[in-house]
């Protein structure tokens, strides 16, 4: 699978005006969170995957688009970056080793992630 991803491809700030996010997965024993769009008709589905999920700080239901940043800080753990996530209404974070972005067009409901084979054990970074 091809995705777009930090570290890697991804420019941040991700914008997702007008767009309404809900958790859609965590899995804890393997440090999977996945965010996605509610489904629309016509508009593409948007899912973002964070792996190696070390902290959540965020509300369940995100209205009224998505912005998701980085706080760019000298922090002692290389590996990890805090991922900074709001809008007007809220701010939150995730503090994650990675962060995987996928789109597709869709004409009904699923209730399958994008990211379905990532959430498995055998993920590979």
């Amino acid at each position: 699978m091809s995705h777009e991803r930090y570290p890697g491809r991804l420019s941040f700030p991700l914008r997702f005006p007008n767009r309404r996010f809900r958790i859609w997965s965590y899995v804890p024993t393997h440090s999977g969170l996945v965010l996605r769009t509610e489904f629309e008709p016509n508009t593409p589905h948007i899912e973002l995957l964070f792996q190696d999920v070390r902290q959540i700080n965020l509300p369940a239901m995100m209205p009224d688009g998505l912005v998701v940043d980085i706080e760019r800080t000298n922090d002692d753990d290389p590996d990890g970056v805090t991922f900074l996530l709001g809008n007007d209404r809220f701010s939150g974070h995730v503090r994650a080793g990675y962060l995987f972005l996928d789109q597709e067009e869709r004409s009904k409901y699923s209730s399958f992630s994008l990211f379905h084979g990532y959430l498995r054990s055998d993920f590979e970074h």
